[in-house]
């Protein structure tokens, strides 16, 4: 049986420990508390395969350097988003109409894919990720920060 004076001892130093640490910035300590509002835990996590960043694309002309590319896996699916100054843009594979939503900061936009898997919107506010009720499940991206 543990001595309580013990265990009482060592959670005060820790106490202390923490009490010499710089305070956490109130914009970063704001962010982490806020990421909690967003938590689902009946979804699963999508896995990121591929993150191109600009890449230079056979056969397209103009400048694709502001376009992000993400490839995401769960769930036997293949989520890909498209983020460029303008618009994001997400395709399903196997094509699959569902809803799904673009989560922010500040909220989510409700939206639904065609008959394609397609979707395109207006871009989003940084970070976002996406979630999409898949019919094995609700799967979310992870954030997208940049």
């Amino acid at each position: 049986m543990s001595d309580p004076y013990d265990e009482l001892a060592t959670v005060t130093a820790l106490s202390r420990a923490f009490d010499r640490l710089p305070p956490v910035p109130t914009d970063l300590a704001a962010a982490a508390e806020s990421a909690f509002d967003f938590i689902d835990v009946d979804s699963v996590l999508a896995e990121l395969l591929t993150d191109a960043s600009g890449a230079e694309l056979a056969g397209v002309r103009g400048n694709v350097g502001d376009r992000r590319s993400f490839r995401f896996g769960a769930l036997d699916s293949i989520i890909r988003v498209h983020l460029t100054g303008s618009s994001v843009m997400l395709m399903l594979e196997p094509p699959l109409s569902v809803a799904c939503r673009i989560v922010t900061r500040i909220g989510a936009v409700a939206a639904r894919t065609d008959d394609l898997g397609e979707l395109v919107a207006d871009a989003p506010e940084l970070p976002v990720r996406i979630e999409i009720d898949l019919p094995g499940g609700a799967v979310r991206t992870p954030w997208i920060i940049g």
